[in-house]
């Protein structure tokens, strides 16, 4: 039988079924490793200083529903007469980070899960042969809570295109408030996020399959963000810069619905790598980007995404510079 232990806090904000997350947090981490190290020395007499995937002794936390964990937090929302530098949300944020983050899924793997992977007649989602058309199934899918109706496959790539469809929406009713954060700001945000999230993702190794991330509005879809095993796993082994380096290069395709495309570079491992554009950024970026594409080169302004090696896996595309003559 497993041995149970519960941590159980009274009074102040536990009073009222509530903890501060970051006092939560902590307290679960230092909880965590103390379990772990615990065990370890029960079993070997001696505990290792780094907890791995090999040295983690499997305690786990208790969810009240089966089926799936909840983790619900709820942050103050600033008053009405206090300084903000951006009138954002939480959510805002998020989804802001994660479209500079998180890969886009790839559009042509969409089309073939949305094609093949309903269990309802076919005639109803009708013949999918553009992203567009993808998006529109995906899209009615969503508003008839009709996911179970595809396979595993296919929910997968239509949950993963719901989070990106639903930060679009979002950031583009925020864009006013968005655009206050400039290029050094971006850099700090992408620095500081992209080592956190990836280490959220650690989540994804046994505790579970999938992650989303929900803002809980009654008027509209709120899925902010969506990671799945693979993802994850790219996630941790992937580091993204944290300056934006311009750089010259050839965009050999680009898909204006999803932001999503590939890009040739010179004098690298990969000569070939996708890129993406932030959703908040296509509308102000994708006139230049056609205008550019006309000519031999294109100068955009990139954050690279690299592996363990330092090779480039993929770029975020945030600016498009003038293109030099010579």
């Amino acid at each position: 039988m497993p041995e149970k232990l519960i941590f159980h806090f009274e009074g102040a904000l536990a009073e009222s079924h509530q903890m501060d997350f970051y006092e939560a947090a902590r307290f679960q981490y230092a909880a965590a490793r103390l379990m772990v190290k615990l065990a370890q020395f029960r079993t070997t007499g001696s505990f290792v200083k780094k907890i791995t995937n090999k040295t983690n002794y499997g305690v786990v936390l208790e969810s009240q529903k089966d089926g799936s964990y909840n983790i619900n937090v709820s942050s103050p929302e600033p008053e009405p007469d206090a300084q903000k530098f951006a009138d954002l949300s939480m959510a805002d944020m998020l989804s802001y980070i994660s479209e500079r983050i998180v890969e886009k899924g790839d559009e042509s793997k969409l089309m073939d899960a949305v094609r093949s992977g309903s269990k309802f007649d076919s005639q109803e989602v009708g013949y999918v042969d553009t992203f567009s058309e993808a998006d529109a199934v995906v899209n009615e899918l969503a508003d008839r809570g009709a996911l179970d109706e595809l396979n595993t496959v296919a929910r997968d790539a239509v949950e993963r295109r719901i989070a990106e469809i639903d930060r679009h929406d979002r950031l583009e009713l925020r864009r006013v408030e968005i655009a206050k954060i400039d290029g050094p700001r971006e850099q700090k945000l992408i620095s500081m996020s992209a080592p956190l999230v990836s280490e959220m993702a650690i989540a994804l190794r046994r505790s579970a399959s999938t992650l989303r991330i929900v803002a809980p509005d009654n008027e509209r879809r709120q899925s902010v963000l969506y990671l799945n095993r693979e993802m994850a796993q790219e996630m941790e082994a992937a580091i993204v810069d944290k300056e934006i380096t311009p750089i010259l290069c050839d965009i050999v395709q680009y898909n204006k619905e999803s932001g999503w495309g590939r890009i040739r570079l010179q004098n690298f491992v990969n000569p070939v790598v996708s890129f993406s554009i932030p959703s908040d950024l296509k509308g102000s970026l994708q006139k230049m980007l056609f205008d550019q594409m006309q000519k031999n080169k294109v100068f955009v302004q990139a954050y690279f995404v690299r592996d363990k090696a330092s090779v480039p896996v993929r770029l975020i595309v945030v600016g498009i510079l003038p293109t030099p003559d010579n």
